[in-house]
């Protein structure tokens, strides 16, 4: 009992020293950047310097987020992506998917359909038989005939 009262007071100190260094270390960066503003605003032209309030900073970031989104859409670049950039890698594998077993009406090997998915996207499949599974619920039009094979079942017409 003596001993961990000693311990833990000894880690008491060791912890206080350790906040004092930090404490130091955060302090002397904070002055290293003051200077270096100092620095920097008296080489500055004083109308550009002027202080901006956070509203005035947060329009003025989204004008230009409109109008570098204006010229995107005026010139559009020559390779755009099969898909959407803010699109999961989890939907992008499921579209893929589709689309691929969409191919191949006689369905696929598990294996083969993984390579072909990454191959599509350009990302790795981490663990294939619990994308399947999700994707399966998503979709119950695809099946699982036999271990390993999967087929996109079509409705049939009338």
């Amino acid at each position: 009992m003596f001993n961990e009262r000693e311990a833990l007071r000894l880690r008491l100190e060791q912890l206080g020293d350790a906040e004092i260094q930090v404490m130091r270390e955060l302090r002397k960066e904070r002055q290293d950047i003051y200077s270096k503003l100092r620095e920097l605003d008296r080489g500055s032209d004083p109308v550009i310097n002027k202080k901006s309030s956070l509203i005035d900073l947060a329009s003025a970031a989204a004008e230009e987020l409109k109008q570098s989104q204006h010229a995107a859409d005026k010139h559009p670049s020559t390779k755009t992506p099969s898909y959407t950039i803010f699109q999961s890698k989890t939907t992008i594998h499921r579209e893929a998917a589709l689309n691929i077993l969409s191919r191949h009406e006689e369905g696929l090997k598990g294996i083969k359909l993984k390579t072909e998915i990454e191959k599509e996207t350009g990302f790795p499949i981490k663990n294939m038989t619990t994308f399947m599974k999700s994707l399966m619920k998503h979709h119950p039009e695809i099946k699982k005939p036999a271990r390993g094979h999967y087929i996109l079942q079509k409705p049939k017409s009338l």
